[in-house]
């Protein structure tokens, strides 16, 4: 990894990058802000009663639960066929209902007070909390979505034991849990999933400081440096405090995390709005060439190779429609690799684009908590108003 990084050569000078800096105090131990995550992105903590003892790791072992194909474990030699070739969605931590208000030693917490939590509530002991809302509290609890499914009820809830907090209580009306098995589970997962991660993605609250997610470790370094961005971009960004500014430009920023194992970014693009779009792949591979070119002179740029299929897709955002994109980018000539995941959204007001764009080289490392994270603050982007 050290040499990786050496190779690494950004194409404008320090002064530039000291043009944004953060508050006098920040790095001191004495004054920074506690960090604030209170648990880990892609982790669902599930609870269950005593007596599905015997059935509880047959639902969540044995169920085959789906994939996340842009994390792809090809370092290992892995075949297609391994059940480790792609990472899950989520991990799964399996709590008893009596370890409920148990320490998370990781966080210091009661382990119920994870920001994504599965109850399986076969008998209705939690029923009380689909039923009830606190009005006059400062973090109200809302029921996002009460659905059937399969003869299974399903009620999302947040703000239920901590702030914030995603809660999914998941009840057998037709019996005392003999429905809720790995065959109902696995029939079932893709809404399951798919609601769950929507949820945890908008778990982002604001407060005077900044934008922050239970899943990410942010403080006042992490405040300070969205702050300045804001201040010279005209963006909010939700970062990371692990992330530490690497580089801008007029049209570029560049945020890194680096350990021995892995190293994770941020990149935000900032294009002319007369500029053609036609071709993302195009635009991306120009910037990585610009600004990430290596000591050997050569950069990375998206892999069209099908082992790495590239996806890209639209959706209606607050800013009218957004371009997604995912998929592999390889450093030229080299067998480095990793996934990559770019949001597009117009600034009509500043008459431009703007790409935020998280990737990651983490070679034989489980990836689906890193790439959570950046798709965490690659979606929670927002114009600064």
């Amino acid at each position: 990894m050290a040499k990786f990084r050496k190779q690494f050569q950004v194409g404008i000078g320090l002064a530039a990058v000291l043009l944004i800096f953060i508050g006098s105090g920040c790095n001191s131990s004495e004054s920074v802000q506690k960090d604030t995550a209170i648990g880990v992105a892609a982790r669902i903590t599930v609870f269950y009663p005593e007596h599905f003892e015997d059935s509880i790791n047959d639902i969540f072992t044995q169920t085959k639960w789906a994939a996340d194909s842009n994390l792809i474990r090809f370092e290992e030699n892995l075949p297609q066929s391994d059940p480790g070739y792609y990472e899950a969605l989520f991990e799964f931590e399996l709590h008893s209902f009596s370890q409920m208000e148990e320490e998370d030693i990781s966080t210091g917490n009661n382990l119920r007070s994870a920001p994504l939590v599965w109850i399986l509530d076969p008998k209705g002991k939690f029923e009380d909390l689909t039923q009830s809302s606190q009005k006059n509290t400062e973090h109200p609890k809302v029921i996002l979505k009460d659905t059937t499914i399969n003869q299974i009820e399903c009620t999302w809830i947040s703000n239920v034991w901590s702030f914030p907090q995603i809660v999914l209580i998941i009840h057998d009306t037709h019996s005392s849990g003999e429905n809720l098995n790995s065959l109902w589970f696995q029939s079932n997962q893709q809404i399951l999933l798919h609601l769950t991660k929507r949820f945890e993605l908008q778990n982002t609250q604001t407060n005077k400081t900044g934008n922050h997610h239970p899943c990410l470790v942010q403080n006042r370094y992490s405040d300070s440096i969205s702050g300045a961005i804001e201040a010279n971009y005209s963006i909010k960004p939700v970062l990371s405090a692990e992330l530490k500014l690497v580089s801008k430009a007029n049209d570029f920023l560049w945020l890194r995390q680096e350990t021995n194992n892995y190293h994770s970014n941020v990149m935000f693009q900032f294009i002319p709005m007369t500029d053609s779009m036609l071709n993302q792949k195009n635009v991306r591979n120009e910037l990585t060439k610009k600004y990430l070119r290596t000591a050997e002179g050569t950069w990375a740029e998206i892999s069209e190779s099908g082992q790495f299929p590239i996806r890209q897709w639209q959706v209606k955002g607050i800013y009218g429609t957004e371009y997604w994109m995912s998929g592999w980018q390889t450093e030229l000539n080299t067998n480095r690799r990793g996934p990559f995941l770019r949001r597009l959204l117009r600034d009509e007001a500043n008459h431009r684009y703007i790409a935020v764009d998280g990737f990651i080289f983490a070679p034989n490392q489980p990836r689906n908590r890193l790439m959570r994270e950046l798709e965490i603050m690659v979606s929670q982007c927002s114009l600064s108003q």
